[in-house]
């Protein structure tokens, strides 16, 4: 796990989880488990819910993003 660098979100503190060098986000994301939420991760894991997206995964379409994730 990453070190917290003190950053927070409505009060909650903001982290990147990573396990032996993967990050898990980006892990379930690519595997088609959740998606980015842009207002938050500022698109870091655009490139991986697209990868999920091409292989399939059918999320995008059945899961619509909250009014707090979509871009600021």
């Amino acid at each position: 796990m990453r070190e917290l660098d003190g950053a927070r979100t409505r009060d909650r503190c903001v982290a990147v989880c990573d396990l032996e060098g993967m990050d898990l986000a980006a892990v379930m994301v690519r595997a088609g488990l959740a998606r980015d939420c842009p207002g938050f991760s500022g698109g870091r894991y655009r490139g991986a819910e697209a990868q999920a997206a091409a292989a399939g995964a059918t999320i995008g379409g059945s899961y619509a993003l909250s009014s707090y994730c979509r871009p600021r």
